[in-house]
């Protein structure tokens, strides 16, 4: 008798865990969207040397930083050096750098830097609702260069998203931010952020 309901006990627990596990594999697949170039994140071809300067080089960033020009996928916006921009702070022990966009604003956005095996990579929570992943490529010493692997949470590979992402270091307390777009699977306008810290 306890043999029995040891057995229909396990094949209850296996069951349970066969349908989760299915679930999981669907949901994952109908959330994420690969583009149709993807970059190349092997391990055996980053170069560690370089993922740790450019992070190194990010975490420098860490403060408060105020718009001095720009614009929102074409929208010109107004200076403002009063209130903070765009803001960075380490966490997890250093181990990764959190980046607010449009700081303390009802569409404020967050970013996650952090080394990936060696290779400097990105998690960008728009607030359009999705959730592009990125790693970087090699770019010029005043410059990290972003490139889409992947989005989270979006169903629909036409809807509007992030594809791309540069910051361009222009003096210890000045940067460009570079935000490029995709919608329809082309170019859409792009977001660019002329920022210094104070």
């Amino acid at each position: 008798m306890i043999n029995d309901r040891w057995t229909q006990f396990l094949a209850m627990l296996l069951l349970g865990l066969a349908v989760l596990g299915c679930a999981k594999v669907t949901r994952e697949s109908e959330q994420e969207i690969l583009p149709s170039q993807g970059v190349k994140a092997l391990g055996s071809t980053v170069d560690g040397e370089l993922s740790e300067r450019q992070f190194e080089k990010i975490k420098s960033l860490v403060g408060n930083w105020y718009l001095t020009g720009g614009n929102q996928l074409g929208k010109e916006l107004e200076p403002d050096l009063e209130v903070p921009f765009l803001t960075y702070a380490t966490s997890a022990a250093g181990n990764c750098v959190i980046e607010k966009l449009f700081a303390g604003q009802t569409k404020e956005m967050t970013t996650v830097y952090f080394l990936d095996n060696g290779q400097l990579s990105m998690h960008h929570y728009c607030s359009l609702g999705n959730q592009p992943s990125m790693v970087a490529v090699p770019s010029a010493v005043d410059e990290i260069v972003f490139e889409l692997l992947a989005v989270g949470n979006m169903s629909d590979p036409n809807d509007l998203h992030i594809s791309s992402h540069s910051i361009k270091f222009e003096g210890e307390d000045t940067l460009t931010a570079h935000w490029g777009a995709t919608k329809e699977q082309t170019a859409a306008s792009s977001s660019v952020f002329n920022v210094e810290r104070k």
